[in-house]
């Protein structure tokens, strides 16, 4: 943009903010949300290892699937765990440092169940894994922020989102292809590896943040170096960001988020949040329970996980593109409204025993769009309205509250198809997004159209 640099000629200091802002979207900042959505992916990969191989473990320890019920609760809490954590050390070390750490702790950890013996050790292993999983999401939503133009914001948190139905999605063919030949153990060995490859990529590929940089107090020189690197003619100028009174300490206590511009805003981010979750983990955990409840033969209930998780990838991507044309509020409220007509018209459906699997699957597909681009929507929002100093800490606390809800999920599910079959279960579905549907209505920060920012 030829003003901005006859802006910045001119200036004997420049906002990075404002650049960030305002400037072109740069190949280099396209590669950084290359970098994340890569990092996401090996993150749905490594959140499917355990349902991967649940069925394996069975067979050779002999154990009901009840027995690894805890297992898999157990992991969820290390993500809620993780994410309040892992944003809030983001936010005082940095988010290049904590994307490296927590990509790389949670490939070992998973690496490590390849030589678990019993479901003891497999708890300990695996709610560490989640803390490391957890940790790495808010990181990366900030990550994609602090280096994406504003308007093209909501359009690159959900590319980069996205992929983890993606890493889901490939995990399934992974675990194909390993499982029979490798068992386990090479499950495990496998994808865990891949995050750990990953990680070290991070680690040669990925600068800082330079807004997190301009806030810590760091070097001009490596300020420097970033912003050239992003395309901004900033030689021999200071470069500042919006808040540097925050530099010698860059604190970033949760109180922040309770602020009087923000504070209603993080109460209903994370109502919806909760039950968007609820609703989301719901699905992905109790679709095949689901499936099999309706007579349909076991070969054929994955297909309501494609299905979904097909859905899950138009939504995310979809969502992002929409909210860039028409604002958050229309965007999100429809997607959630949209999920809870099609849930409630599927549970209607199967009440009056139409059992079609091809109906099903077209339902299941149009609620995973709503679901995960409302999802999706979400992390757009709890990116958006903190400042700078504390979106890691507000990325990871919106998203704890929703790992809540899917940890509630385990429970809510099951009892749904034990007093009412799927009829009931698609009526929690429903309800859990009417739920988040209210919350996302009462939040005040919305997201503009991009044609409107300015």
């Amino acid at each position: 943009m030829e003003s901005r640099a006859s802006d910045v000629a001119d200036a004997k200091s420049v906002n990075i903010n404002d650049l960030l802002d305002q400037g072109e979207w740069s190949g280099f900042q396209k590669l950084i949300l290359a970098l994340m959505a890569l990092a996401y992916l090996t993150d749905g990969i490594a959140n499917q290892s355990m349902g991967l191989a649940i069925p394996a473990l069975m067979q050779d320890w002999g154990l009901p699937r009840e027995a690894f019920a805890n297992v898999a609760a157990i992991g969820l809490v290390g993500l809620t765990i993780g994410a309040v954590i892992g944003g809030m050390l983001g936010d005082k070390f940095g988010r290049r440092t904590m994307m490296i750490v927590s990509t790389g702790f949670f490939g070992i950890m998973t690496m490590a169940q390849a030589w678990v013996s019993g479901t003891g050790d497999l708890m300990v292993l695996r709610f560490l894994d989640g803390i490391g999983i957890g940790a790495m999401i808010p990181n990366g939503a900030a990550m994609i922020a602090e280096f994406t133009p504003r308007r093209k914001r909501p359009l690159a948190l959900a590319i980069g989102m996205t992929f983890i139905a993606v890493g889901a999605m490939i995990s399934g063919l992974i675990g194909n292809a390993i499982i029979e030949p490798h068992g386990w153990e090479g499950l495990f060995v496998v994808l865990g590896g891949i995050a750990i490859a990953v990680a070290l990529l991070l680690m040669l590929a990925l600068p800082e943040s330079p807004i997190y940089l301009a806030n810590s107090g760091a070097s001009q020189e490596r300020l420097q170096a970033v912003a050239a690197k992003c395309g901004f003619n900033v030689s021999g100028k200071e470069i500042v960001a919006n808040r540097p009174q925050e530099a010698s300490t860059h604190r970033t206590p949760i109180s922040e988020l309770f602020q009087p511009d923000v504070a209603s805003s993080t109460i209903f981010l994370w109502l919806a949040f909760f039950f968007c979750l609820l609703a989301n983990y719901a699905m992905f955990s109790w679709v095949p329970a689901m499936l099999a409840s309706l007579g349909f033969a076991l070969s054929l209930t994955g297909l309501g996980m494609t299905s979904l998780a097909m859905g899950g990838v138009v939504g995310g991507v979809g969502s992002g593109w929409l909210i860039n044309q028409f604002g958050s509020r229309k965007v999100v409220l429809l997607l959630s409204g949209g999920g809870v007509i099609a849930s409630l018209a599927l549970g209607y459906l199967i009440n009056s025993d139409t059992q079609s699997l091809e109906t099903i699957l077209v339902f299941l597909f149009l609620i995973g769009v709503c679901a995960s681009g409302l999802l999706n929507g979400l992390y757009t929002f709890s990116a958006f309205i903190y400042p700078d100093s504390a979106r890691g800490t507000g990325v990871g606390a919106a998203a704890a509250a929703g790992r809540i809800g899917a940890i509630a999920s385990s429970y809510a599910g099951v009892w749904a198809l034990s007093i009412g079959g799927a009829s009931s279960y698609f009526l929690l579905v429903a309800g859990s997004l009417a739920v988040s549907l209210i919350g996302v209505a009462f939040i005040k920060r919305q997201i503009p159209k991009a044609a409107d920012v300015h």
